[in-house]
C-alpha cells in the first residue's frame, strides 16, 4: 500500500480545521495549524507535500505565509489558498505571493479530495505579466502599511512596558522601605520577649515555644524583605557589586550551612563535588551567597522528603567557573524553563498555598530566581536551567548552571 501524502492545513477556525481533516484524512496524512506562525513551525520540522492555507489568519496573512514558505523550502512545494472572497483581486494577490491556485469557501466536500489530487498532480493557476506586476505592487503596499502599523504598536507597547517596569520597581522600593522600620521594631521586641521568657524558670514552656515560633516567622519575613530590596535595587541599577577577592568555596559553604537544619529535618543530603572549591575570584561575596542560597532553597523545595541527594558542584568550563546546583526533584516543564527567571513567576501550583523556603513544594514570592539572574548578570556571568520535564512521581529533577568569568581571578 502506497504511503499517504502529507497535507499541511493552516486555518484559525476550529470547525473548518476539523471538517477539512475529516474530508482529507482517508486519502492523506493531514497536519493542522491554528495560525500562521504555528504552521511555519510545523513546516520547519516536517515538509509536507502540499500546504493548504486560509488567507485571512489572525497573525499572518496567507500572502505572507506563502512568501515565507517559499523562502524556507523554495519553489517546489505547492501552496493552495483557501478564501471566502471570490474577487479577482484577492485571487491574483494569492497567486502573486506564490500560491499555485485557490479554493473558494464554503468547501465542497464532494470535490475537495479530487481538487487536492489535481494540485498535487501539477495543476496551477497562471497570472499574466501585467496582472502579476499589479498584484505584487498592491501586495507590497499593503505589507508596508502593515509593517508600519506593527512597528508603531510595538513602540507603544514597549513604552508602556517600560512605564510598568518603572512603576513596579518604585512600588517594590517603597514597600520595602515602609516595612523595614516596623519589622525592625517588631524584631527587637520579640527578641526581648524571648530572652525574658527563657530566663524565667517559672514561665510555661508553651509560651517560650510560641515566642520562638514568632521569632522564626519574623526571620522568614526579614529574608523575604531582603530579597525584595535586593531585586528592587538591582532592577533600578542602584546596587553595585562590590568586587573583592573571594574564595568561592567559602561563599558556597556559608550558603549551604543556612540549610543544614532543614536538610536534616527533611532527611536530605547535599553532596559537594568539583575541583574548584579553593578558587579565588573577584566577586561580591554577599550577593553571590544570596544567589547560591536561593538555588539551594529551590532544590530543597523540589525534592521529596528523604529523596535523592542534592548536588553542589564547582568546577571549570573552559576559561570560566562553572557552578552547578542539581536535584532529583519534581522537575520543570520544558516550556517553563525560559520563564523561570522572570519576576514573580513560579512553576509550583499557587493554589496549594504552602509558603516555605524549605518545605516540599513550598511557595515563595517568585523573585528568588530573578534575584539569582540579576546577581549573576552583575558579575558578568550567565545562568540557565535544564530539566527533562515535570513529574511529581518520577522526579526527573533539574539542574541550574552558573558561569562566572575567571578573567579577573587571583592566584593563591
Amino acid at each position: 500500500m502506497a504511503e499517504k501524502r502529507t497535507i499541511l492545513y493552516i486555518e484559525d477556525d476550529a470547525h473548518a480545521r476539523n471538517l477539512v481533516r475529516k474530508i482529507l484524512q482517508r486519502d492523506f496524512d493531514v497536519l493542522t495549524a491554528q495560525n500562521g506562525l504555528e504552521g511555519l513551525d510545523i513546516l520547519k520540522q516536517r515538509t509536507p507535500d502540499l500546504v493548504l492555507t486560509d488567507l485571512n489568519l489572525p497573525d499572518l496573512s496567507g500572502e505572507v505565509i506563502a512568501a515565507r514558505i517559499r523562502a524556507i523550502v523554495g519553489e517546489g512545494l505547492p501552496i493552495v489558498a483557501m478564501t471566502a472572497h471570490n474577487e479577482k483581486q484577492v485571487r491574483e494577490r494569492a497567486l502573486a505571493a506564490g500560491c499555485i491556485g485557490y479554493i473558494t469557501k464554503p468547501i465542497d466536500s464532494r470535490t475537495l479530495v479530487a481538487t487536492i489530487h489535481d494540485f498535487l498532480g501539477g495543476r496551477t493557476e497562471q497570472l499574466g505579466e501585467a496582472d502579476q506586476r499589479r498584484a505584487t505592487k498592491e501586495m507590497q503596499a499593503t505589507l508596508t502599511s502593515q509593517l508600519e502599523q506593527t512597528v508603531r504598536k510595538l513602540q507603544e507597547d514597549n513604552a508602556e512596558l517600560r512605564n510598568l517596569e518603572r512603576a513596579k520597581t518604585a512600588f517594590l522600593t517603597q514597600v520595602s522601605h515602609e516595612l523595614r522600620t516596623p519589622l525592625t521594631v517588631l524584631s527587637g521586641y520579640i527578641q526581648m520577649l524571648c530572652q525574658q521568657l527563657q530566663a524565667d524558670p517559672t514561665v510555661n514552656p508553651r509560651y517560650v515555644e510560641l515566642a520562638n515560633m514568632a521569632a522564626t516567622g519574623l526571620q522568614r519575613l526579614h529574608t523575604v524583605m531582603n530579597e525584595v530590596v535586593v531585586m528592587a535595587r538591582l532592577a533600578a541599577n542602584q546596587v553595585d557589586a562590590f568586587m573583592a577577592p573571594v574564595l568561592i568555596g567559602d561563599v558556597a559553604r556559608q550558603a549551604i550551612e543556612e540549610y543544614r537544619t532543614a536538610l536534616e529535618r527533611r532527611r536530605l543530603r547535599l553532596e559537594m563535588s568539583g575541583d574548584c572549591w579553593e578558587q579565588v575570584i573577584m566577586a561580591d561575596a554577599a550577593l553571590l551567597r544570596l544567589a547560591f542560597s536561593n538555588l539551594i532553597s529551590n532544590a530543597i523545595k523540589a525534592t521529596p522528603d528523604g529523596g535523592a541527594p542534592i548536588g553542589f558542584h564547582i568546577g571549570k568550563q573552559a576559561d570560566v567557573l562553572h557552578v552547578r546546583v542539581s536535584d532529583h526533584g519534581i522537575g520543570i516543564q520544558p516550556e517553563q524553563l525560559r520563564l523561570l527567571f522572570k519576576p514573580f513567576y513560579t512553576n509550583i501550583d499557587v493554589n496549594r498555598g504552602r509558603t516555605s523556603k524549605t518545605d516540599f513544594m513550598g511557595m515563595g514570592l517568585g523573585i528568588g530566581l530573578t534575584v539569582v539572574a540579576r546577581i549573576v548578570e552583575a558579575h558578568n556571568g550567565r545562568v540557565w536551567a535544564e530539566s527533562d520535564g515535570y513529574d511529581e512521581q518520577a522526579c526527573p529533577g533539574a539542574t541550574f548552571h552558573i558561569l562566572l568569568p575567571l578573567s579577573s581571578q587571583l592566584a593563591r
